[in-house]
Parts: structure tokens; C-alpha cells; sequence
């Protein structure tokens, strides 16, 4: 036995031993939590944009007002066809087929031939039968190229004017423009009864703010 008051041999350097674990465990979770703040505090120092940064500098997904790209801010382009004819067209005192009046400044037009042919009906609709075929000229005297797009031409006949229905057959209109100093050339066939080719009225409406020119006689 031991003297009195002095410890026993196991419990003395139990108590050492487990205080330097606490103090080992505790070291080894500070440095942890160290090398942790410090990767974090690096990866923010990287460069990279923030979030607040991104919306910030975000641009918007539509074009500024007035930027090259802006539809509404370019010029629309300026169209040279001339408004269509219509109903409420006026019209220039009726001529001879062997007249050649004028349209518009440096512009005449002229009835080449009027013969009464055989129309051939193909498209749903038609009748084959007599017909009228008129070839028109268009004169350019000007010193521009001039829009015929937007020209009509009709024939109506008898005392009660009746429309001609158009064949297509034989049909070829007249081309698009027409070239300063040059001719253009339409060709229409109209359904006119035989009997009734005597007495015919030849219109050309070039557009709506243009007299339209009329034509009167018979086939040849």
C-alpha cells in the first residue's frame, strides 16, 4: 500500500495525456476553418463578376431607339409606282383607234391593231367564241424609265357598253416599265360578240390620279 494522501500510480498521467487531445483536436479545427475562410476570400478575389456586377452591366435585348439596327429609324424607301386606277378615275374625251393621245408628260399610247379573231376558252369560266384582239403601244419619250405596272386596259361594247370578259389565252400584258426612248408592247383579248364588234370602246387607265384614255371604233 501507498503512504496515506499520496495518488495512486494509474490516475496520475491519465489526466496530461487526455488535455493534450483536447488542445490537438482544437489546434486541428482552427487551421480547418482557416484554410476554409481562406479558399472562400480567394475564390471571391478571383476576378469573376458578381452578381450585382451581371445586372449592372446586362444590356438590353432590344435595339436603343435611333441605333443603325432600328427599324423605325431608317428611312423608308420612296416607291416610284403610281397609285392604281379606279372606278372614279376620270376620263379624256373618247378618240379615234388612229389617234395616239398622251398619258402622262412624254408618254402617248396608240392602238396598233383592233381584229376580231376566234378566242380559245382554257381557264374554268370561258366560252370559246368570237373575240377582240387589241394591241396597244406605250411610247416613252421621256428622259426616264416609266412605271406601267399598274396599267388596265378594258373594252365594254354595244350601246349599253357591256364589259368583255378577258381571254387568257392570247393575253399578254404590258411588261412592268418601260425604258426612256423605247416602246412597250400589251396584247388583250376580249369575248365581243361578232354582231356587236362594230361599236367598241377601248379604255387605258394608266392611274388613279391620270385621266383615263378611251378609245372608240370598230375592228378593221
Amino acid at each position: 500500500m501507498s503512504p496515506e494522501g499520496e495518488p495512486t500510480t494509474g490516475s496520475t498521467p491519465a489526466t496530461p495525456r487526455r488535455r493534450r487531445l483536447i488542445v490537438t483536436v482544437a489546434v486541428g479545427v482552427v487551421v480547418v476553418v482557416a484554410v476554409v475562410v481562406a479558399l472562400v476570400l480567394t475564390g471571391r478575389g478571383d476576378g469573376g463578376p458578381s452578381t450585382d456586377d451581371t445586372a449592372s452591366t446586362s444590356q438590353p435585348t432590344g435595339d436603343a431607339p435611333g441605333s443603325p439596327a432600328d427599324p423605325s429609324s431608317m428611312d423608308a424607301p420612296t416607291s416610284t409606282t403610281p397609285p392604281a386606277a379606279g372606278p372614279d378615275t376620270p376620263e379624256s374625251p373618247p378618240v379615234g383607234l388612229d389617234e395616239s393621245p398622251t398619258v402622262v408628260d412624254g408618254v402617248t399610247v396608240r392602238v396598233k391593231s383592233l381584229d376580231g379573231v376566234d378566242g380559245e376558252a382554257v381557264l374554268p369560266g370561258e366560252v370559246s367564241g368570237p373575240a377582240v384582239r387589241a394591241e396597244l403601244e406605250v411610247y416613252n419619250g421621256s428622259a426616264a424609265p416609266v412605271d406601267l405596272s399598274t396599267v388596265v386596259v378594258n373594252l365594254a361594247y354595244g350601246t349599253g357598253r357591256t364589259p368583255a370578259n378577258t381571254f387568257s389565252t392570247g393575253t399578254s400584258s404590258f411588261p412592268a416599265s418601260v425604258a426612256a426612248g423605247t416602246t412597250a408592247t400589251g396584247v388583250y383579248v376580249f369575248s365581243v360578240p361578232a354582231d356587236a364588234q362594230d361599236d367598241l370602246r377601248l379604255t387605258f387607265d394608266y392611274a388613279v390620279d391620270v385621266p383615263v384614255v378611251v378609245f372608240e371604233g370598230s375592228t378593221s
